[in-house]
């Protein structure tokens, strides 16, 4: 059984999702049926961000699609490498150990993500994802994030169509140009959003999701 890809936006955001009071909510892109908010916090230099789409495909299908680990790199922006380190399908619990591609003359990131699959009783299910300090070795080849936060939301809207939901938080760490950080926090989740969308067009089989999200 193949669990979870939990990269809400790994190069974009810093903070946490659920942080400080936030003082500006803007509604930075929506488009091809897409909208992407970046969120300000005064405390904060770097924005957070949520964005939404619509799926004409069943629910089960789209959350599949975020489980496997497998085909990730095919359509997840900028991730060059995942794996499973441990998991838990009774609690819906795992443990994530990725690599992201960043562009020359930057060094690539990597993180491990400890990450809670739910489903409450109105039948959204629920992927929350949280970067911990431990449980891989370090690599010098890389810079280690040790700042991130991502959820994923999914809520059933009829039998061929699901709500997906995503919000980010991470410190992409280093020397980067603060405008370049929060460009990634508009773009990438857009750019992520289109892509499963193309994905699920695709034909394919999916495994079927786990008991805990039955």
């Amino acid at each position: 059984m193949k669990i979870a890809l939990l990269m809400a936006c790994v190069l974009a955001c810093s903070a946490t999702t659920q942080a400080a009071p936030t003082d500006n909510v803007k509604l930075s892109i929506n488009k091809n049926n897409i909208k992407v908010w970046t969120i300000q916090d005064s405390q904060n230099p770097i924005m957070m961000y949520k964005a939404e789409t619509t799926l004409n495909v069943p629910i089960e299908q789209a959350v599949a699609l975020i489980l496997d680990v497998d085909h990730a790199m095919e359509w997840v922006p900028f991730l060059s490498q995942m794996k499973v380190l441990s998991r838990d399908e009774k609690k819906g619990e795992f443990q994530l150990y990725m690599v992201l591609d960043f562009p020359f003359p930057l060094k690539d990131r990597d993180l491990v993500v400890q990450g809670k699959m739910s489903k409450d009783a109105q039948g959204i299910i629920s992927i929350q994802n949280k970067a911990i300090k431990k449980g891989y070795m370090l690599n010098k080849n890389y810079v280690r994030l040790n700042q991130y936060e991502g959820d994923w939301s999914f809520q059933k809207l009829g039998p061929q169509k699901v709500k997906v939901s995503t919000y980010g938080y991470a410190n992409p760490e280093g020397s980067i140009p603060l405008s370049v950080v929060n460009m990634f926090v508009q773009q990438q989740p857009y750019q992520m959003l289109q892509k499963m969308k193309v994905e699920l067009e695709k034909p394919k089989n999916f495994a079927p999701l786990p008991d805990v999200l039955k």
